[in-house]
Order: C-alpha cells, then sequence, then structure tokens
C-alpha cells in the first residue's frame, strides 16, 4: 500500500467537516488560526460549556439496544458472523457512521468482542465508544476497561481505510493494547501495526499502512517532524494526486518513498489528558547539534563553579513561585571580581551574567530525581505529572548544559531547532478526533479551546464504594514521612495492600528506605525502574503487597485485587502530597475502588510541600502553622485548595502560551497575518 492519501480519498474527504485540517498535516495550511479574543473567546467557551455533557438515559438506551442485538448475533456460525460483520462495515462507510448504520455496526463489534477477546462489554462501555464515534472525549474511571471500549471507534474510523492512530503514553502500552485488541480487529476486517522505539523507517511505513496503527504519542509525532525534515517539498493534495494520476520521471515518489505516515486522518487518544494536556506544555522539536566548541563547554563548567560558591539570600535571591533567581549587587561584585582571573570573554559584564545566572537556575530551579535524574552519564528529564522519563527531549538555551555542567558530565551540544510542533497543532490537524481518560472533566474548558473536543462523562458500571479520608496534615516533611511509614507497617500487618502515591522520585526513594529500615518489604517504582512497572504493578494487588511509586503507577495498568485482598477491605492508596491540579490526584485515588472494589484512599501532606511553598497563599500557610492541630487542618484544607487552584491556573496559561507562539510561529512561516 502507499503510503499517502489516494484520489478517492481526496475526492470523498474534500467536503468532509475538518478536511482542511486533514490536509494541513503536510502542506501546512489546515491548522487553526490563533485563539479567539475578546467576545469571539467568551462565545467560544459558552459553546464549549453547551457541549459539555454527562451520558443520558437515552445513551443508555441505545447502549442496551445494540447489546440487544448483538445478543441475537449469539448463534451465527463463525463463517455468517465474518461475512455480516464485512456488510456492516460497508454501511458505516456509506451512511458516514450515522444513526441505525452505526447501531447494527456497533451490535457486531460487541459480539466479535465477546468471541475474540472473552469479554461481553456492558452499557457503559458502549456508550463511551459511541460518544468517541461522535467526536468527544470521554472521562471513564479507572478500571472501566478503556482499552476494549476503544475498539468501536477504531473500527468505525478504520472501515474508511484512511488510518486510525491510537495514542498511548508509552511503547509498553502501546504494545498491551495491540495485543488485546488486535484479534477483535483483525476479524472485523481490520489490519494493526504498533510502533515502537525501535521499529525501523521501512516497518513505520508499514505500521502506517495498516488500518489501525497503536503508538505511544512521541512516536506520531516525531515521525511527523521527521517526515517534514525528509520531504523535499510541501506535498499539497494538488501535488499528490498529480504524482499518482500522471508520475512525472524524477519527480514520482519523490517524498512519498522517504516519508512514513500517509496523512492524519483519524486520532483515539488514550490518556487524553496527559497527552493533550500535560505534555502540551513543551512543543515537541527536532534539532540539530550546533557544533558547540570544548571553550564554550568551559564556560559552563566555569559558571557552575561560581554558582556553587555563591549563597542564597547573599549574591542572589530565588523566587520560587516565578522560577526566577535574580544576582544581587553582592552577586555581581563577586563575578566582577573572579572574572579578573579569567580570559578576556569574562569582562562582558552582560555575558557573565547570564551564564552565571543559568548555572543559578540549574543549581536552585532544577533537582536531581525531580525535574531529572541522571542516566548512563546523561541528563533525562522527568514529566512532573506521569513520573515518567521524557525520552530524547533536552531544556532548551543553555539549561540543559547547566544542569549537565552542575552535575559534573560531559556537556551535550546545543542544538539548533529543524522541526518543531507544539502538541496543539498536531493534534488540530486529525480530520477526526477523540479520546478517553479517567480524569478530563477538570480541563474540559482547554480541550475545546484547544481541539474543539466536547467532553462526555460516563457513569460507572457499579458504584465506587472507595472511602476517601480526610486529609491529615503536619509542620514538615519529616513529621509527614514518619507517619507514612507507621501507617503502611500498620496496613502491611493486617495483610492489606498498600501502594504509597509520591511526587518525586527523590521521595519514593526516600519512602522506600525508611520502609526498609522499619521491616517493610516494598517495591518502589519511578522513573529510574520504567523497566520493572509491569512486574510491579501485576503484583500490587496481593496480600500485604507494598508499592511505593511516583504518580506513573496511576496510567494505563490496573491493579487487580485477589480474594483474600478484597475480603481485607481492598487497596489502600497513601497519597504524601497534593500535585499542582487535582485531576492528577483523582487518577491516583482511581487505582482503588476500581469496578465497585473496596478500597480506601488517604492524604498526608505537610506545610512545607512544594505546593504550598510555591503557589499557597503565605498569610494561610504561616496561620496554619501558628495553629494546633485541630485548628490547622481546617485551614489548611483551604490553603489546600487555594493552592491547587492558583498552579492550575499557571499551567494552563503556560499552555495557551506555548499555542499562541506556536500559531504565530506557523502564521509568519507561511506568511499569514491576522
Amino acid at each position: 500500500m502507499v503510503p499517502v492519501m489516494t484520489l478517492r480519498d481526496a475526492l470523498d474527504g474534500a467536503g468532509t467537516p475538518g478536511a482542511a485540517r486533514m490536509w494541513g498535516a503536510y502542506a501546512g495550511t489546515g491548522a487553526r488560526p490563533l485563539p479567539p479574543k475578546g467576545l469571539d473567546a467568551i462565545w467560544a467557551r459558552a459553546r464549549g460549556a453547551a457541549a459539555r455533557r454527562r451520558a443520558s438515559r437515552s445513551d443508555r438506551a441505545r447502549a442496551e439496544r445494540i447489546i440487544a442485538g448483538a445478543r441475537g448475533l449469539e448463534t451465527l456460525s463463525e463463517r455468517d458472523l465474518d461475512a455480516r460483520a464485512r456488510s456492516a462495515g460497508e454501511e458505516v462507510l456509506l451512511h458516514r457512521a450515522r444513526g441505525a448504520a452505526l447501531d447494527h455496526a456497533a451490535s457486531h463489534v460487541v459480539e466479535v468482542i465477546r468471541r475474540e477477546v472473552g469479554l461481553r462489554l456492558h452499557p457503559e462501555q458502549i456508550m463511551g465508544g459511541l460518544a468517541m464515534c461522535a467526536g468527544r472525549c470521554v472521562e471513564m474511571a479507572t478500571g472501566e476497561g478503556k482499552t476494549v471500549t476503544a475498539i468501536l471507534p477504531a473500527a468505525v474510523f478504520g472501515w474508511m481505510r484512511r488510518g486510525v492512530h491510537i495514542h498511548t503514553v508509552n511503547d509498553y502500552l502501546a504494545r498491551r493494547d495491540a495485543e488485546v485488541t488486535g484479534r477483535a480487529l483483525a476479524r472485523l476486517g481490520l489490519s494493526v501495526g504498533v510502533l515502537q522505539d525501535d521499529t525501523k523507517p521501512a516497518d513505520r511505513r508499514e505500521a502506517y499502512a495498516r488500518d489501525v496503527t497503536y503508538g505511544a504519542d512521541k512516536q506520531f509525532i516525531f515521525d511527523f517532524l521527521r517526515d517534514r525534515l525528509l520531504s523535499p517539498i510541501d506535498p499539497t493534495p494538488a501535488r499528490i494526486t498529480l504524482d499518482e494520476i500522471a508520475p512525472v520521471e524524477g519527480r514520482s515518489g519523490r517524498w512519498t518513498a522517504q516519508v512514513v505516515q500517509r496523512g492524519l486522518f483519524a486520532a483515539i487518544v488514550d490518556e487524553a489528558d496527559s497527552v493533550l494536556i500535560d505534555e502540551a506544555v513543551t512543543p515537541a522539536i527536532i534539532g540539530l547539534d550546533a557544533g558547540g566548541t570544548s571553550e564554550a563547554q568551559r564556560f559552563h563548567r566555569t559558571a557552575a563553579e561560581f554558582a556553587r560558591a555563591m549563597r542564597p539570600g547573599v549574591h542572589y535571591t530565588v523566587d520560587a513561585r516565578l522560577r526566577r533567581v535574580m544576582l544581587t549587587e553582592a552577586g555581581r561584585s563577586l563575578l566582577r571580581e573572579r572574572a579578573e582571573e579569567l580570559p578576556a570573554f569574562w569582562r562582558g559584564p552582560r555575558r557573565r551574567e547570564e551564564l552565571a545566572n543559568l548555572a543559578l537556575q540549574a543549581k536552585e530551579l532544577y533537582r536531581r530525581e525531580d525535574e531529572y535524574i541522571v542516566r548512563d552519564g546523561s541528563i533525562c528529564i522527568v514529566d512532573g505529572s506521569t513520573g515518567r522519563v521524557l525520552e530524547g527531549r533536552q531544556w532548551q538555551l543553555g539549561v540543559h548544559q547547566a544542569v549537565e555542567a552542575k552535575e559534573g558530565l560531559e556537556l551535550s551540544a546545543e542544538r539548533i531547532t529543524s522541526a518543531r510542533v507544539s502538541y496543539q497543532r498536531f493534534f488540530q490537524r486529525y480530520a477526526r478526533l477523540c479520546g478517553m481518560s479517567g480524569t478530563v472533566w477538570e480541563v474540559a474548558g482547554e480541550l475545546w479551546r484547544d481541539y474543539a473536543l466536547p467532553v462526555t462523562r460516563i457513569p460507572t458500571h457499579r458504584p465506587v464504594v472507595r472511602r476517601l479520608a480526610l486529609d491529615r496534615v503536619f509542620l514538615d516533611q519529616p513529621a509527614r514521612d514518619l507517619a507514612v511509614s507507621r501507617r503502611v507497617a500498620e496496613l502491611h500487618a493486617q495483610g492489606r495492600p498498600v501502594l504509597v502515591g509520591t511526587r518525586s522520585v527523590e521521595a519514593s526513594e526516600r519512602l522506600g528506605a525508611m520502609l526498609a529500615e522499619r521491616a517493610v518489604p516494598c517495591r518502589v517504582l519511578n522513573a529510574t525502574r520504567e523497566a520493572e512497572e509491569a512486574a510491579i504493578v501485576a503484583e500490587a494487588g496481593q496480600p500485604g503487597a507494598v508499592t511505593v511509586a511516583t504518580n506513573m503507577a496511576g496510567r494505563g495498568t490496573d491493579i487487580l485485587l485477589t480474594p483474600r485482598t478484597r475480603e481485607l477491605g481492598g487497596l489502600v492508596v497513601l497519597a504524601t502530597e497534593r500535585n499542582d491540579e487535582r485531576r492528577v490526584d483523582r487518577q491516583l485515588f482511581g487505582r482503588s475502588g476500581r469496578q465497585g472494589d473496596p478500597g480506601l484512599a488517604e492524604t498526608y501532606v505537610s506545610l512545607d510541600d512544594r505546593l504550598l511553598v510555591q503557589s499557597g497563599s503565605r498569610a494561610l500557610r504561616r496561620l496554619a502553622k501558628a495553629l494546633p492541630p485541630g485548628p490547622r487542618t481546617a485551614v489548611a484544607r483551604v490553603l489546600l485548595r487555594q493552592a491547587q487552584w492558583a498552579a492550575s491556573r499557571v499551567l494552563a496559561v503556560r499552555r495557551a502560551e506555548s499555542a499562541k507562539q506556536d500559531a504565530w510561529i506557523e502564521l509568519a512561516l507561511h506568511g499569514q497575518t491576522r
């Protein structure tokens, strides 16, 4: 199969909503304009609020009709089911995935899943699948079966034969989900491909040529950027069509032989808030080494020595809220004195102060085992919302080299941007976009603003019986950690499985060491142990199991209980810190009490937690510290709500600025003005 859109695809898609964005995947003309302002912005927000909704009784009634239709297919032979499923797929294509044709096809999908996966879909899963077919992002609680729910929209979009991309958060989940759903999709007449880090270009092209392609979001977005670098021209629809109809010697296949993607037609995004919101803060960039000299490396190392000699409050000040470091007059004076003994480069005050400021940022704002880890002699950036390593990412504007100098590592060359795109601009290029996650309701406004993606909240299949305890508040981190370790030891003695959630790698390792001192066996899961994730999570629901993990344990995998652990009250989740956004806390709590299981969630916070220091009200924090335990807890609850609101607003503004900056860059590149 040629990895481009055919003439028939072009003609069929020319009049469909989003067709311009689909073609913009290569031509660069299909992305949306700059975000609206003023009254336009107010109107856009109102439309988004109107589009947001909870699943209704009519949605449930429709799902139950589909289930009834699937039961009527149970007596069919394998051959008859295959023939009728193919016919249903053709009807979907003919009627553009709407109305009775869609419901009829959905019944066949449900029966195929029963036979091939061994699961009977419940109404809530079908409601979620139908909402995604309609171009929505669905919120389904942890453990509700989102992987099999995605089979329905994957089949509906896949029958259109233009390629469906199913985005996951990592390679392991992409491989696992493809294995779980592959037989059902094949039975529905669809081919399945999988992308991994080690997939070679020829195999990537083959994977994209399949009807449904699974992969981590980074695989799709960086293949898109590499295609833009490899293509010698911007292939417009007209040029692609001409090359297919009337190939010219020397021109035919000039770009199609090099690129791997065949266009961006449909995307189903798993863990949509992580991919579409959290990842959107940082654009995807492919850079070329700038060829930095050994002299430039010496400059960073010298600046790191300056930073080590400087004292906070004397030579510089740190604003944790704004993540800013400022030199004082004493600091400038020290730099001036030291510069007299150094080469002429250091005599310029602006140059030396910029380098010193970078080194001080690396010293004070970029903490090891929090923002990054050191692996094989290299700096690996850690995603704060998931706890996972952002493979291949680098900080820009010299920050990465400053952190390497701080750690005494070999400095990497600074990079020149060759191709870049924000996550917003990339996903806006899909003709059809939908997604699913356990926690998207809080960011429904952003999903509408950035992607025109409305959110539908799907009820749980069984009532949630998990108990959520009141927060326990402590003056400082040592007191908090001591209380957590005691509580874990107590629960372990009872035989209950425990998941301890931490915000950073450093905190997870510290608590793991404290539990070892108490002779409590535990498994630690963080960015330094990603390879062990599946094995650790598989054991986390066993009697007496203790797992200490960063937020990576809250995404994509289920912690299964045994009959014994259900009798004991289910999984206990202990959160040791509130996250910047409430939905991240909800994601962690959702590991407990899945599918009607019992469970318990408790939160332990200290008044010197990063969230409260950086985003909390100073007055409320001082008041809480001055009060006795009872009143302190009441004030701390107000402080936590205020801090999370402030932190989430800062992150939302940062994401909006990233999208706006990328829009301006693209408009400038194409010579457009607003």
